[in-house]
């Protein structure tokens, strides 16, 4: 992903705090070890020369003017609604539940283009949405997604001073000091404090089955079924979690808000170990904008030895 490593880092999971790390990808930037980047909101990897981008002091100025002139231009359209840092916002379709914290990790899908509509980077033609946390992102980005609830989806229209400044990635159709647009889908807060209660507005939900016997099953084998989830309410049906009992069953949950009338899929892969021989018996915990919120699932089978 030519263009993931501008919003990103990742951490070891055996690091400390403090440690630093070599940023992966196309860029192969190391980071200063002596920079505590634990707080920024800004991309690790961003060159911090204006000279790599090779343009005049004019062109410069022209570029900024150009996209101050479109951000109080698009402040005016019907629809986008301006924060007081400068951030424009459009709501594309409104979510419900929790919104996420400014330290909570999330997953999204976004479309990233200039203020012309050129494309830079999209997860959404990749088809791979991307995970990350709120503070190891671009100022419009960490303060953008904690407006969202989950299933919701907005356009960003990011200021320069909120995005990479005078500092894009050397190459990039990105220019210095050029406002980003952003079409930003929050699939779900993985981790991490919540900020305050979104919209609370509840549906229904009915699933195909309540439980399902896998039969007789070898001892390290994947095994899959999926329940069907159908929303039978009159509001979108978020599936905020779906967490299985033990560490052999794997549920993996609609990645996107089920319309009233509508049906997904909840799969749900079960491995047994060698030492889970006989009958076993697992849950898998759905919860969601229901009422009440959580629904279990059970899956069972007899395991025999490989």
């Amino acid at each position: 992903m030519r263009y993931l490593s501008l919003f990103i880092f990742s951490i070891s999971l055996v690091c400390i705090p403090a440690c630093s790390s070599d940023v992966d990808g196309v860029l192969n930037v190391k980071t200063d070890e002596s920079e505590d980047v634990s707080n920024e909101n800004k991309p690790l990897n961003t060159p911090k020369k204006v000279g790599d981008n090779k343009l005049s002091n004019e062109e410069l100025e022209s570029i900024k003017s150009e996209g101050e002139a479109f951000l109080a231009t698009n402040k005016k359209k019907k629809g986008v609604k301006t924060t007081a840092s400068g951030l424009q916002y459009e709501v594309l379709r409104e979510g419900f539940g929790t919104k996420p914290g400014p330290t909570s990790r999330v997953k999204v899908h976004y479309h990233g283009t200039t203020p012309d509509g050129d494309v830079f980077d999209s997860s959404v033609d990749k088809g791979q949405p991307i995970e990350f946390g709120l503070n190891q992102v671009i100022k419009g980005w960490t303060e953008g997604l904690q407006l969202m609830s989950g299933g919701s989806k907005f356009k960003f229209f990011i200021p320069q001073e909120l995005a990479y400044g005078a500092n894009p990635q050397p190459g990039s159709i990105i220019k210095p000091f050029m406002p980003l647009v952003f079409e930003v889908e929050l699939l779900e807060i993985l981790e991490g404090p919540a900020k305050g209660d979104g919209p609370t507005t509840k549906t229904t939900m009915k699933f195909d089955r309540m439980a399902h016997d896998y039969g007789k099953i070898k001892a390290d084998t994947d095994n899959k079924t999926s329940f069907t989830v159908t929303n039978t309410g009159k509001n979108p049906l978020i599936i905020e979690t779906v967490k299985a009992a033990c560490g052999c069953t794997t549920p993996k949950k609609p990645e996107k808000p089920i319309m009233p009338g509508k049906s997904d899929k909840i799969e749900v892969v079960f491995h047994p170990k060698e030492n889970q021989l006989d009958k076993q018996k697992k849950t898998v915990r759905v919860i969601a904008n229901t009422d009440p919120p959580e629904t279990v699932l059970t899956i069972s089978a007899f395991v025999e030895k490989k």
